[in-house]
């Protein structure tokens, strides 16, 4: 998968509980489901399969606001 340029996230672009983001991590780019918004970050759901390819035992993981970028449909 490609990595993407990421621009620092503003507060008007931080991504909200419900938001699909994109992301990078292990030089793939993963898409995840926001269930959790912190000060500095997101909590994000990502596929079962996924979370193998990554070797995560749990299919979240944590992205900070600044990584990612919101998928617009």
């Amino acid at each position: 998968m490609k990595n993407f340029e990421s621009a620092p996230t503003t507060d008007m672009e931080r991504a909200g509980v419900g938001d699909v983001i994109l992301f990078d991590r292990k030089d793939n780019l993963c898409e995840g489901k926001v269930f959790l918004v912190r000060d500095n970050s997101v909590l994000v759901e990502i596929s079962k399969e996924a979370a193998k390819i990554l070797g995560y035992e749990m299919p979240n993981t944590v992205v900070r606001h600044g990584n990612y970028k919101i998928k617009t449909s």
